[in-house]
């Protein structure tokens, strides 16, 4: 890499900071522990993934509409962070997505199996972990290798989390799990769009139907909230 290039590198990164969209108080969970991933190379692939995608060259996440809940398929937060951390996607592991961008997968947050929260990207950024609504969606992945995995203690932690995106997000309108992104008969669908005619859904089963049936019912038993699918 050239110095002009970090130069530049730095100058994007430097001026997201200054401008308050990363990381400032608005956006960082109070209860979650902080784990950053997002360094300024990884800023910059995202911001050449959304102009690529969504026409925006920006990795600025402004008014999120929707909030995902996936299941990581890997067994142990240690795995998972470790499978995030890298700014670049490993084209072998992830040979079905590889051809959309080089920025590595990610979402905003991780459940551990014990309801434990981290937080490994701000509110306000771009993650890549939903094809065709990461330029309105704010992620929330549960670490499990399946459905039958995952556990009380995270659907408890997934409810309060939401329930303070919610307060902190005065734009959210959808939450939806993985499984349902590709259904165009649901709401959430309107918010659809992907430029690069090229890149195809991949499906997906996670966190599926039955956590995401407790999770609603939690959320209005619990918190009174009501979102669309």
């Amino acid at each position: 890499m050239t110095s002009f290039s970090k130069k530049l590198r730095l100058l994007f990164f430097c001026t997201l900071i200054c401008s308050g969209t990363v990381a400032s108080a608005s956006t960082l969970d109070p209860q979650a522990i902080q784990s950053p991933i997002f360094d300024a190379e990884r800023l910059q692939l995202t911001a050449e993934y959304a102009r690529r995608h969504y026409g925006a060259t920006t990795a600025v996440l402004s008014k999120p509409q929707m909030i995902v809940v996936h299941f990581t398929m890997i067994p142990t937060r240690e795995k998972s962070l470790d499978f995030f951390r890298p700014p670049r996607i490993d084209r072998q592991i992830r040979r079905d997505i590889a051809g959309g961008g080089e920025v590595n997968v990610s979402a905003h947050y991780l459940v551990d199996r014990d309801g434990s929260l981290y937080q490994v990207a701000a509110e306000d950024i771009l993650c890549r972990h939903i094809i065709g609504f990461n330029h309105t969606a704010i992620g929330i992945e549960n670490i499990a290798v399946d459905a039958d995995d995952l556990t009380l203690s995270q659907l408890e932690a997934n409810a309060a989390l939401i329930s303070r995106i919610v307060q902190r997000q005065a734009s959210i309108r959808f939450l939806i799990g993985h499984h349902e992104y590709r259904d165009s008969t649901l709401p959430h669908y309107q918010l659809y769009r992907e430029d690069d005619a090229t890149y195809r859904f991949t499906d997906k089963v996670d966190p599926g139907p039955i956590f995401m049936t407790r999770l609603r019912t939690l959320l209005d038993d619990r918190y009174g909230i009501q979102l669309k699918k």
